[in-house]
């Protein structure tokens, strides 16, 4: 049976500079809390509370998002550092991590072929064990392997790209470089994929180094060549166009490759190049002004890009920019539930001017919301701990609604005030629950983890 335990958690704050982002009503301060790094790549919120990242050459990191502490937890012994920045990329952990303990990577290994591997977590000795090989001989190049990983239910989906020197394997269904790929979580081929025996999921791609889910949709974000970086939502079975098409289709070649090749067009680019990176949506309360919209993580602009969707999710709407120049080259973006930001700079890659300080990771937040830590515990709560499937809440206000929301910032649960919560049917991980007033403003939450 899966059980809910609360956490409360006194954070001890320190930072090394910290500066604001005015955004009209709300004020957010950005703050280094880690420093000394060497080129994060990809960063992921745990099921188990902790920030979990990647360094180029084979580290697996984690930090806590309140404390700052960074652990060591694992050195992947056979990554392969060679070309612009090639070496360790993404990392996902399994949804159901506190329960198998898995998580997946994605490395070079040589210089021409990179893998996927699941590990399993070691909790006593906090490292990782059984290395299995869900994907190998995947083809690399000296650049543009893409590289990020997002778990869909029981699928697991992947973006490549086209190993730089090779650009038409992005049209080639025989070839798995220049796509995204959707896999079982065991490595095999699901069997409802669009093209029978294929890992196929969309094709002609660049080098895509940004995914994220949300609205129903995978987003993601590609390099293209001196000009039209792009947004695209990747829909099954459809063509990105690369390498004929850059950008919309607008010219007369393209125009009929696109006719005749069901090519999606990306709802947003960027000429001339900014090289965008890690992307993730943003949707709370702690700063709505960036409501219901893709942040982007920039490496050749060096700044931090809000793209603000329409209602559907389908279109940008508007673009801001902040901390231009400020921290150098931004590699990922990561939005935790309780509606703060953590950014990580890439200044020791191959193209980056790092300062004594780098490389770091940023987090932004709007000290003035009502967070977790804020919340009056002994006003409302939430019992018992450890749980069984029901949560009780004792003293919650007599109207409004309880929200509970995932680590990716879906709701998953909404429903009136009441003094129990089933949460028997939610995969394990970390959740915050959240109490709304009858406007949906939240006036409380806390973090709550369901085994």
């Amino acid at each position: 049976m899966k059980k809910a335990v609360l956490l409360f958690l006194i954070p001890f704050f320190f930072h090394t500079s910290y500066a604001q982002i005015n955004l009209g009503t709300t004020i957010l301060q950005n703050t280094v809390v880690a420093s000394n790094l060497n080129v994060p790549w990809d960063m992921t919120y745990g099921p188990d509370g902790w920030i979990w990242f990647t360094e180029l050459q084979g580290n697996i990191k984690r930090m806590h998002p309140d404390t700052f502490q960074v652990q060591q937890v694992f050195a992947i012994g056979d990554v392969a550092l060679f070309g612009f920045s090639v070496g360790l990329h993404s990392i996902v952990l399994h949804p159901d991590f506190n329960a198998n303990h898995y998580l997946y990577v994605h490395y070079a290994y040589t210089n021409t072929t990179s893998k996927i591997v699941r590990y399993e977590y070691d909790a006593a000795n906090n490292t990782l064990v059984n290395p299995t090989i869900i994907l190998g001989s995947i083809p690399a190049g000296i650049s543009h392997n893409g590289s990020r990983m997002v778990i869909l239910d029981d699928k697991l989906f992947i973006c490549l790209g086209d190993t730089y020197n090779t650009p038409a394997v992005a049209q080639n269904l025989s070839s798995i470089n220049g796509k995204v790929l959707r896999l079982n979580l065991d490595g095999s081929i699901p069997v409802d994929n669009p093209i029978t025996g294929s890992y196929i999921w969309s094709w002609g791609h660049r080098n895509p180094q940004g995914m994220c889910y949300a609205n129903g949709r995978l987003y993601s974000s590609e390099h293209g060549t001196s000009n039209n970086d792009e947004v695209n939502i990747i829909e099954t079975n459809r063509n990105y166009g690369w390498p004929t098409v850059e950008g919309v289709c607008n010219t007369a070649a393209e125009l009929t490759f696109c006719a005749e090749n069901n090519v999606a067009e990306p709802i947003w680019s960027w000429s001339p190049s900014i090289a965008p990176a890690g992307i993730d949506y943003y949707q709370n309360p702690a700063i709505p002004e960036w409501n219901n919209s893709l942040l982007v993580a920039v490496l050749k602009g060096k700044q931090l890009i809000q793209l603000k969707l329409n209602e559907e999710g389908t279109q940008v709407v508007q673009q801001n920019i902040y901390l231009a120049n400020t921290y150098g080259r931004l590699r990922d973006v990561l939005v935790l539930p309780d509606g703060r930001v953590f950014l990580c700079c890439s200044n020791r890659d191959y193209a980056g001017s790092p300062i004594a300080a780098d490389d770091r990771i940023i987090e932004l937040k709007n000290p003035d919301a009502l967070g977790v830590t804020q919340y009056d515990s002994n006003q409302t709560v939430v019992y018992p701990v450890p749980s069984d499937h029901l949560l009780h809440i004792d003293s919650a206000p007599s109207a409004g609604h309880i929200s509970i929301v995932d680590a990716n910032g879906r709701q998953v649960y909404l429903g009136q005030y009441t003094d129990t919560v089933d949460v028997d049917q939610l995969a394990a991980g970390m959740y915050v629950l959240q109490l709304l007033d009858s406007n949906q403003k939240i006036i409380g939450q806390k973090k709550i983890l369901v085994k």
